[in-house]
């Protein structure tokens, strides 16, 4: 990964905290693939496994899951090329701050059925460009990401990029940033039952949500 810029310097966490996750998935061809590669954070890797798993069976088509070495670490190459990822060391979007994709703990889907979008006052930015085709998110189409928001809850990836008011990341789910960086610092044990107490707080959430208002669960977003 360090020869192709996926892991540099700047990394919050090393290789020996990195898990390499396979798995298969349904291409939009409706046929299954078992070429699925994410790399992520130790203490997420059992829950990422079982979100594609879910993912799988629900029959949710993936355009495809490669290793950001194959692009580079290149974001754009990637997203353009309908790629879903993980880790990747990197900055978020405009800004200074490292994005959480380079601890390993965020998951881009499906770019162009879920693209980025930026709005200014007389202009809108959509990354990938194809993905302007699927702005309209009531038309809900295969691949799109608001058809899987429960599955990525369940496992403890409860943000989602679409609920943001600006920078609207539909394609991308992770965990807190405090949250991150908690699990970053602890020896794996320790960060993995860290993990398991944070999906069990999720899931208790999202259970009492429902019975008090079916579409309240966005709220449990900020734990």
């Amino acid at each position: 990964m360090r020869s192709t810029k996926v892991l540099n310097a700047g990394a919050p966490i090393g290789c020996e905290r990195l898990r390499l996750v396979r798995f298969s998935y349904v291409g939009f061809d409706g046929a299954t693939h078992d070429d699925g590669e994410l790399v992520v954070l130790d203490a997420v890797a059992d829950h990422v496994l079982e979100i594609f798993v879910t993912l799988r069976r629900r029959a949710f088509p993936i355009a495809g899951a490669r290793l950001m070495n194959r692009y580079r670490g290149d974001d754009d190459a990637s997203i353009a090329d309908n790629n879903t990822s993980a880790f990747n060391v990197r900055r978020v979007i405009g800004r200074a701050a490292m994005s959480l994709h380079a601890y390993g703990v965020a998951i881009d889907i499906n770019p162009i059925q879920n693209p980025y979008v930026e709005r200014a006052a007389r202009t809108i930015e959509v990354s990938p460009p194809a993905g302007t085709a699927y702005l309209g998110r009531q038309d809900r189409r295969p691949g799109m990401a608001e058809t899987v928001i429960d599955v990525f809850a369940h496992h403890g990836f409860a943000q989602w990029g679409g609920y943001w008011p600006r920078g609207i990341d539909y394609q991308h789910f992770q965990i807190g940033r405090r949250l991150a960086g908690q699990l970053a610092t602890l020896p794996y044990p320790k960060a993995r039952a860290a993990f398991e107490q944070h999906v069990e707080r999720v899931r208790a959430c999202i259970q009492a949500s429902r019975q008090k208002r079916p579409r309240s669960a966005r709220s449990c977003a900020t734990i």
